[in-house]
């Protein structure tokens, strides 16, 4: 019986700081912020444990590393922009990746600035340390 009340009062309690402020999404992104963030590609393409995901924002370029063995013609490639903004064309559809590589535009949310990202995905015989 009273480990029934010490959770109901830690559920209370947990309660209670988690709603206690409001998180305001200006101070964890800019609106006028435009860079991709998060890119991967669908695990039912190439596994998790087969792609590895690096970024180089003052190039503007987002490699994928894969394992080999996989279809090129098949991949859905997830793209995401910063919170706010925008991007064309729209990623997350089946598309043809056998020439390597593709651009991404992303708008900021208040339309101050435009950057241009190309996405890259890279076939490694094994997954290391180094950043490509």
């Amino acid at each position: 019986m009273n480990k029934i009340i010490i959770a109901l009062f830690s559920l209370a309690v947990l309660s209670f700081f988690a709603c206690e402020r409001e998180y305001d999404a200006g101070t964890m992104a800019s609106k006028s912020d435009a860079r991709v963030i998060i890119v991967s590609i669908d695990v039912r393409d190439v596994p998790y444990e087969s792609q590895r995901s690096f970024y180089d924002h003052s190039a503007k370029v987002n490699t994928i590393q894969i394992l080999p063995g996989m279809d090129w013609t098949t991949f859905t490639v997830f793209v995401t922009p910063t919170l706010y903004s925008t991007m064309t064309p729209y990623a997350g559809f089946e598309d043809d990746w056998s020439s390597g590589s593709k651009s991404y535009t992303i708008t900021s949310g208040d339309g101050s600035a435009t950057n241009t990202y190309t996405v890259q995905i890279v076939e490694v015989a094994e997954f290391g340390n180094n950043n490509p």
